[in-house]
């Protein structure tokens, strides 16, 4: 004790720099923890963890050498910002306060998390289960974590709560894994420790107390992140235990016992999962699964085990969701009625910014012929330095139209010249003119519930496609044409269209019982048709992935479809070919670059540059939010769209936050951008502008 008093004020010295020690913030039975400042007194903050003397055995000092070899493994090249980093190791020899030689103190120095641990946070509101969207956010960042640690071969093997810490960022909520399990004494008192065999009870499953831990796989942190979700949920421990219980017992009854159940912890439910009892039954499956004693019988791999999970976290607050437009938003467009189709053109009613109707109009252009400019604003395509243009204090933001009605776009789409936009909602199509929206008549055989998406025809027409294998094009005429797809399980949710005429389509395809691929385990596989001037050449399945999105063709001439769980999968002599899996997260758009490669966002900020060769980089993101829409600037700028109504613009490989705060926090759906001009939608039917001034 005298030592670790004495070791506050001190300087250790690392490999190549030195921490200034400051006050202890932790301790326990192997050692002690202190904030400290890298290199001089007022440096970054870090974390020093100190092997206390008197744990000092070859056992314990093998099991702290080898967690810093396994976090400096993991720090290298790019970083996961969901694993605590790793920046020193080394051994202090600190004057003795009883006099006599120096004691030998190794030491390690890590990334230092403002914010508490995930168990805090539990116990601060036990009994009751955290709000679902934020445990699917916190369960998907720590599935992030593990993926990495997995692909090092590295069993985390101690994951708990402790052991999340939960950063502010920003604003923003970050999880954090430490702690890697592989410096746990052994306590071999089992009435006064809540750990044995190096495991915390009540997390760890049964194969981590065999001798010899040969069963020891990815599998076992399946089951502890399984437990942990359960506590998330349900606000209760997934194995409970009193304090003092024999810890055998409490192994047996994982052993032998129930499993937990949400259904039976339905008064601890957050409301929205409470009321969605359905998808309760859906989870307990899945978690039951996960925390099978025999590691045989749980999910193959954390990814396995979230991509079960994933959709029915996201399906409860699906009705409610705003910050993704599709599969499934709400009402358009104020819910206002929509009329007959005319004989000729179409019926077009503006509806204000507050969602009053004013009455009917007789009109004599095409249903999508150009509107009027945006705001009466001139275009601008004067090209800008990048230097500029990549500067955020360089643009003003405003709202040229404020919000209709929340969540009431699924998908928009602006001309090429950034005057025309044209979105729809599940009941409604609409077109920006004026600083007002104004309704489209859809065709009477069009089921405006089926539209997912919308791309510009060349020569002006317009494609509409989503469920039910629905692809029409919309002529300015006001006439349409459907395009014949024999496969009716077919949802399209993203479209390219060339000046060729051929036309690419992607999306996934319903799969039942014997007729799903071997290698697919949801209910859906990636499809993809093509059409050459309207006439169908292609349709096939990506039975790789589970879902594709977007699409575009690269400059060699390969068309390059994203999807979820980062999926990649190129289209080249009619051959769909699975490419990989870029990251973990859903990818939602795509465009290629003058390069030859081309650039894909998705969910929780997730941003990548795919190379010629079709190696896939991740890019630094200046938001965690999801990233929804993408588009090609005429300078060559990649600009993204997110949740919060966030633009991003590309610049030297790092993907820039360039919008302040607009007033309004709908989500980006669909995004325009010239040299010196930004023009965005969002799922509320808000148009924001940006300028370069």
């Amino acid at each position: 004790m005298a030592l670790r008093d004495a070791l506050a004020g001190q300087v250790v010295h690392g490999q190549a720099t030195s921490y200034h020690l400051r006050e202890r913030i932790g301790e326990g039975g192997q050692g002690w923890v202190f904030k400290a400042n890298w290199d001089e007194p007022g440096g970054l903050v870090v974390i020093v963890k100190v092997l206390r003397p008197d744990a000092v055995n070859s056992e314990a000092l093998a099991r702290f050498q080898r967690e810093a070899e396994v976090l400096r493994l993991l720090s290298q090249g790019r970083p996961n910002p969901h694993i605590v980093r790793f920046f020193d190791h080394a051994v202090a020899h600190i004057a003795s306060p009883l006099g006599g030689a120096p004691i030998a103190l190794p030491f390690t120095v890590l990334e230092y998390v403002n914010g508490p641990t995930l168990e805090h946070v539990l116990k601060g509101i036990r009994g009751h289960g955290l709000p679902v969207e934020r445990v699917r956010r916190l369960v998907r960042q720590v599935v992030l974590a593990l993926d990495v640690v997995h692909a090092q071969k590295v069993v985390h093997r101690d994951l708990k709560p402790s052991n999340i810490l939960l950063a502010n960022e920003a604003g923003t909520e970050i999880a954090k894994v430490t702690d890697f399990g592989l410096v746990k004494l052994v306590d071999v008192n089992l009435h006064r420790t809540t750990s044995l065999a190096g495991a915390s009870l009540g997390y760890a499953p049964p194969e981590q107390y065999e001798q010899g831990n040969q069963r020891v796989s990815p599998r076992t942190d399946v089951f502890s992140l399984a437990a942990i979700t359960f506590e998330m949920l349900s606000g209760g421990l997934a194995f409970p235990y009193r304090e003092g219980e024999n810890p055998l017992l409490i192994v047996t009854r994982i052993l032998n016992g129930q499993r937990p159940s949400l259904v039976r912890a339905v008064e601890g439910l957050a409301p929205e999962l409470a009321a969605r009892m359905d998808l309760v039954e859906q989870l307990d499956a899945q978690l039951g699964r996960a925390l099978s004693p025999d590691p045989n019988d749980r999910h193959g791999s954390v990814q396995e085990y979230w991509q079960a999970m994933e959709p029915l976290l996201r399906a409860v607050n699906e009705k409610r969701a705003s910050t993704t437009p599709y599969p499934n938003a709400p009402l358009p467009f104020a819910n206002t009625e929509i009329a007959g189709p005319p004989a000729t053109g179409a019926e077009r009613r503006p509806i204000s910014a507050g969602g009053s109707t004013p009455q009917p109009r007789s009109v004599s252009n095409p249903a999508m012929s150009a509107p009027p400019r945006l705001s009466g604003a001139p275009m601008s395509r004067v090209r800008s330095s990048d230097g500029a243009a990549a500067n955020p204090a360089a643009w003003t933001w405003s709202v040229a139209s404020p919000p209709v009605q929340a969540s009431s776009v699924r998908s928009a789409v602006f001309s090429s010249d950034g005057e025309t936009i044209v979105a729809a909602g599940p009941t409604g199509l609409a077109r920006f003119e004026n600083g007002a929206w104004t309704q489209v008549t859809p065709p009477a055989n069009v089921d405006l519930r089926d539209v997912r998406g919308l791309r510009w025809l060349p020569g002006g027409d317009l494609l509409v496609f989503g469920a039910r294998a629905l692809v029409v094009r919309l002529a300015q005429s006001g006439s349409h044409e459907t395009w014949a797809i024999p496969d009716r399980d077919i949802t399209f949710l993203g479209a390219c269209a060339e000046d060729s005429g051929v036309t690419t389509l992607v999306g996934e395809r319903q799969t039942r019982g014997s007729n799903r691929p071997q290698s697919q385990s949801g209910t859906t596989v990636g499809a993809l048709a093509q059409f050459a001037n309207e006439r169908l050449n292609l349709v096939s399945d990506a039975s790789s992935c589970t879902r594709l999105r977007g699409t575009t063709r690269l400059r060699g001439g390969t068309y390059l479809a994203c999807g979820d769980w980062g999926a990649l999968v190129r289209l080249e002599l009619g051959v769909a070919e699975h490419v990989g899996s870029v990251c973990g997260g859903h990818l939602s758009s795509i465009e290629a670059t003058d390069d030859g490669g081309a650039v894909t966002v998705g969910v929780g900020g997730h941003a990548l540059y795919i190379t010629p060769r079709l190696e896939g980089q991740l890019e630094a993101v200046q938001t965690t939010r999801d990233l929804l829409a993408l588009t090609i600037a005429d300078d060559g700028a990649a600009w993204a769209g997110a949740a919060q109504a966030r633009l991003l613009r590309r610049t030297g490989g790092s993907w820039v936050r360039m919008s302040g705060d607009v007033g309004i926090t709908p989500a980006v759906i669909g995004i325009w951008a010239a040299a010196r001009l930004v023009r965005a939608v969002c799922d509320d039917g808000a148009v924001i502008e940006g300028r370069l001034t």
